[in-house]
């Protein structure tokens, strides 16, 4: 397996694109894009550069692909084109059910008339010789309810090795999700991380905190060589101390948790960027530690937001000294 990771946030784009080339098929994953948002610390005019730069990129790995899977409707995991999937195989997140109405709408539009052999995939399973691509079933894109709808995971395995991507899980903030993430037990992990830089906004404290407890169990439960944590999460440069519990608990583990950049051994352009043209929104911080995550936890099961058993989760895996 030879997995190709064509556009990621980590590179200063809003995309989680990879290319999977097996013995018997080649696959593109999520093949969107977007510029980052204002509190993106690049200028403009670099922010847009690198998405047309990176557009050229996932159309060109697109080009010869067999299979294109597309996991939601969001621009940033399709691009509205139908000629980039004329006569590919598509296999698709389910255009009409779980499903809220703009993505019901995206998907319509990019469907009507669409010269390509198109199955929906959720909670299907696909074989090319000996190579098996499994999808989930739907799950939130990120909490409970979400108004964002679904999102499916994909898992691709040639007999040898196998990748999980999740897709838009946010964290992951349920339980439910880093359960299957750990049954699945692949080699190569992509997960999209929490959206910090949501903090406050539409994501609350306590959702961090859970994403944590989940990104530990992970680390300790998984046998993955290698976890990609992207996309979402570095849209913020804050995040390496807003994860600072899940960056030790793999240093203590000896596990390889990184964004796509660092695989090709650049920085994340959004601390990069931070670098050289300094803060945008954010302009003091603290750094989150598992006393953190623990007070935060406690407050919202007082407020009956989340079930104490979260505090438990976070005992499981988190040194009880550095707790308080």
């Amino acid at each position: 397996m030879r997995v190709r990771y064509i556009a990621f946030d980590s590179y200063g784009v809003k995309s989680s694109c990879i290319r999977v080339e097996t013995r018997d098929v080649t696959i593109v994953v999520d093949p969107g894009i977007a510029s980052e948002r204002s509190s993106f610390p690049l200028p403009r005019e670099e922010r847009r550069a690198l998405r047309q730069r990176y557009e050229v990129e996932i159309r060109h790995a697109c080009s010869d692909a067999d299979v294109i899977v597309i996991t939601h409707y969001h621009y940033d995991h399709h691009i509205p084109d139908q000629e980039l999937y004329r006569g590919k195989r598509l296999l698709i997140k389910d255009p009409e059910h779980s499903i809220n109405r703009s993505q019901r709408w995206r998907a319509r539009r990019l469907l009507e008339g669409l010269e390509a052999d198109v199955e929906v995939a959720d909670g299907e399973v696909f074989t090319y010789g000996s190579t098996e691509i499994r999808f989930s079933k739907p799950y939130w894109h990120g909490v409970e309810g979400s108004k964002l709808g679904y999102v499916i995971m994909i898992s691709i395995d040639d007999g040898e090795r196998r990748l999980l991507h999740t897709s838009d899980i946010d964290g992951p903030v349920l339980r439910e999700v880093a359960d299957e993430i750990i049954e699945v037990d692949p080699d190569i992990l992509i997960i999209d991380g929490p959206p910090t830089y949501l903090l406050g906004f539409i994501f609350a404290y306590y959702n961090l905190a859970r994403s944590i407890v989940n990104l530990c169990h992970i680390i300790e439960e998984s046998r993955a060589e290698t976890i990609v944590l992207d996309h979402h999460l570095v849209r913020d440069y804050r995040f390496p101390e807003l994860l600072h519990p899940v960056y030790r608990k793999a240093r203590e583990l000896d596990r390889r948790v990184c964004t796509a950049a660092e695989l090709r051994g650049l920085r994340p352009m959004v601390l990069e960027a931070y670098r050289r043209y300094g803060p945008t929104r954010w302009r003091d911080w603290s750094r989150l530690d598992e006393a953190d995550v623990l007070r935060i936890l406690e407050e919202a099961v007082e407020k009956g937001l989340i079930e104490d058993e979260w505090i438990r989760r976070l005992e499981e895996v988190l040194d009880e000294d550095r707790m308080g």
